[in-house]
């Protein structure tokens, strides 16, 4: 029968390495916008528009603000948003695996104590 503590050190290696891989991704250098990017078809001089008006929705004081963005800018405004989002999830993944590895931690400490 394997040794519990064994077991429990191969689980912290492997999320160690997720761990490491996430803060390799968190650290890279990267533009980003913490906002959401929104796609709306406003009526203009009472008539629907054919193509989509884009704005930056960004929560302010508690309340939404949006800002428009030039069809220029669009392709920039997007990326940053998306690495933005990115940067967002994979620090919740970090999180997660930070908690998940204090437990083992304790486990580890219970397996190995008298």
């Amino acid at each position: 029968m394997p040794d519990p503590g064994q077991q429990l050190r191969a689980r912290i290696s492997a999320l160690q390495a997720q761990r490491r891989s996430l803060e390799s991704k968190l650290l890279q250098p990267q533009s980003m916008l913490a906002a959401t990017l929104v796609e709306r078809f406003l009526k203009a001089d009472g008539v629907a528009r054919t193509s989509a008006a884009y704005y930056l929705s960004r929560s302010q004081q508690g309340t939404s603000k949006l800002s428009y963005v030039k069809k220029e800018d669009l392709p920039r405004v997007r990326q940053q948003c998306a690495a933005y989002r990115t940067f967002q999830q994979n620090l919740k993944r970090w999180r997660q695996l930070t908690v998940s590895l204090e437990s083992l931690w304790k486990q580890l400490q219970q397996a190995q104590s008298p």
